[in-house]
C-alpha cells in the first residue's frame, strides 16, 4: 500500500528545520510496516545501534492506530537515556500519512511522552 500523503511535504519541511535537519534517520531491518522515504536519509542498522544515544541520528520508528512498529517499548536497552526518537505518523488502514513528529525521551524515562517537540507535515 501507498502513502496517500505526499512524503515529500514532510521530507521537505525537517530538511528545512533549523534544530534537526541536518540529522539522519536509523531504523531496525524488520519490523516496520510499509511507508515512504527518501532512503538517503535512513540507515538500517542492528538493536544495538538502534539503541544508542547518537547526535547525528535519529531512531525512526511508524506510529499507528495499532501502536508503535517496531515495538521499542518491549526493545531491551532502548530506554537508555536522553535522546529524540522520530516518529512517522501513519494510518496503517488508510495509508495515510499525517507528518514526522519528534519525541523527546529524558533521563530515566520507561515510555515515550508523546508531548511533540516538533511536527513536520
Amino acid at each position: 500500500m501507498q502513502d496517500k500523503y505526499n512524503s515529500k511535504t514532510w521530507i521537505a519541511k525537517f530538511k528545512k528545520d533549523e534544530r534537526f535537519g541536518h540529522l539522519r534517520f536509523k531504523k531496525l531491518e524488520k519490523g516496520y510496516p510499509l511507508f515512504d522515504i527518501d532512503e538517503d536519509l535512513i540507515d538500517v542498522v542492528d538493536p544495538d545501534v538502534f539503541n544508542q544515544i547518537e547526535k547525528n541520528r535519529l531512531p525512526f520508528v511508524v506510529g499507528s492506530q495499532f501502536g508503535l512498529n517496531p515495538r521499542i517499548h518491549d526493545l531491551e536497552g532502548f530506554f537508555n537515556g536522553e535522546k529524540y526518537i522520530a516518529v512517522l505518523a501513519k494510518s496503517l488502514l488508510s495509508g495515510t500519512v499525517n507528518g514526522l513528529h519528534i519525541y523527546q525521551i529524558k533521563e530515566g524515562e520507561t515510555h515515550i511522552n508523546f508531548n511533540a517537540i516538533a511536527v513536520f507535515r
